[in-house]
């Protein structure tokens, strides 16, 4: 097997996309929440708001690929692993928990401002629970599943190792499993906080899984594009299909004009994310072909940053949100766009001044080693970082 695969500036790229959409959804929740539903700022705030939440499982889906890619073709030895979990210890876990502890004590000050009391004894225990179970910060879960998924890699790495059959049908089995869960989960775990659960993503981390195995046949495939357009545009029109029914059974459920099945909302969701995904693997490796020198450092830059960029940009929502100035409707919509250009420069600004001129920046933000397409240390595929 080729060990030395070739690093991927491609996935930078997806990675720049994917915190895009993780951007819209959280910079427009307040439109969708406070817009009269029968304005058409409210269809848009719709829009960005559920057609974006292909960012987490988009997220999850490369992090699959970049281990299956970086290691299936390795020789699985305790060394092997020792190394693997040293360095998600020291770049997401110890992220991770400054994150943890600084969001929670936001939330205990937030909290004492609205007349509940801080009491030092349940501190710790309270602060343990949300750090076990991802809830220091609304957007916290999905490291929380990231590192579900690292402790069953070994297993899961093993078993495509050893079986051919798991391999050539790692996204069925993806499919049924996660869908096993789906149906376990309403008729008789009922976990409420499900999305704080590996077991609800791993369509994309075994969809993952198959790219990072066979990524070079994949490739030749996508770059063939003259012969393989009818399947790439059908790759295409699934995405749009998609996206146009999960945005449309949200939008008529929010502004009550319908009611769906639960189990149809989590269809639309999860195939949406799922083709966004395939759809986005393949306009990241189109872009091969495009002589767009500017755009693609950018993205590589944003891609770059993006994992310090998803840990800290809710501290600006946060901020921008409690400064939200009374007036008309249109004053309201020009803060909502203010606001996320504000967190979107101030995110990229701090996590790169951070990497640049802060001694080991890692501790707050991972591992980055990248600025406006000057490589600085390795590769790009070996520096995972973990979503």
């Amino acid at each position: 097997m080729n060990i030395n695969r070739k690093h991927l500036d491609e996935i930078q790229f997806a990675r720049a996309i994917a915190i895009f959409a993780v951007l819209a959804v959280h910079a427009s929740s307040t439109g969708v929440g406070f817009t009269e539903h029968s304005s058409p700022a409210f269809s848009i705030y719709t829009f960005f708001n559920y057609a974006g939440k292909l960012g987490t499982p988009t997220f999850i889906f490369l992090s699959s690929f970049i281990l299956f890619y970086t290691y299936y073709p390795r020789k699985l030895t305790l060394d092997l692993f020792k190394k693997f979990y040293k360095k998600r210890m020291l770049y997401i876990l110890v992220p991770y928990l400054v994150f943890s502890i600084f969001y929670f004590g936001i939330a205990s000050y937030m909290n004492t401002t609205v007349g509940v009391p801080f009491v030092p004894a349940e501190a710790l225990p309270n602060f343990l629970k949300d750090f076990f179970t991802g809830d220091a910060y609304f957007h916290l879960y999905f490291v929380f599943v990231s590192v579900q998924l690292y402790l069953m890699f070994p297993l899961i790495l093993y078993l495509f190792q050893k079986s051919a059959f798991i391999r050539r049908f790692a996204i069925p089995i993806g499919i049924i499993i996660q869908w096993t869960w789906v149906f376990a989960n309403s008729e008789i775990f009922q976990v409420a906080n499900k999305g704080s659960v590996s077991l609800s993503y791993f369509m994309f981390y075994f969809f993952g899984a198959f790219l990072g195995v066979y990524y070079e046949k994949i490739t030749a495939w996508i770059l063939n594009w003259r012969k393989s357009w009818p399947g790439l545009a059908a790759v295409f029109a699934a995405y749009l299909s998609m996206v146009a029914l999960y945005v449309s059974i949200n939008y008529l459920t929010l502004t009550g004009q319908a009611s769906f099945h639960s189990k149809l909302h989590e269809f639309a969701w999860s195939t949406h994310a799922f083709t966004a995904a395939a759809t986005l693997f393949i306009l990241v490796h189109l872009m091969r072909f495009w002589n767009l020198p500017r755009i693609k450092n950018f993205l590589t830059e944003i891609g770059t940053v993006s994992f310090g960029f998803y840990l800290i940009h809710p501290l600006f929502l946060l901020i921008l949100r409690q400064m939200l100035p009374s007036g008309d409707g249109m004053l309201f919509h020009a803060w909502q766009l203010a606001t996320m250009i504000i967190t979107f420069f101030g995110s990229w600004f701090i996590v790169r001044f951070f990497f640049d001129f802060v001694p080991h920046s890692w501790i707050v933000f991972g591992k980055g080693n990248k600025i406006f397409g000057q490589m600085k240390t390795g590769k790009v595929y070996d520096n995972n970082k973990g979503y």
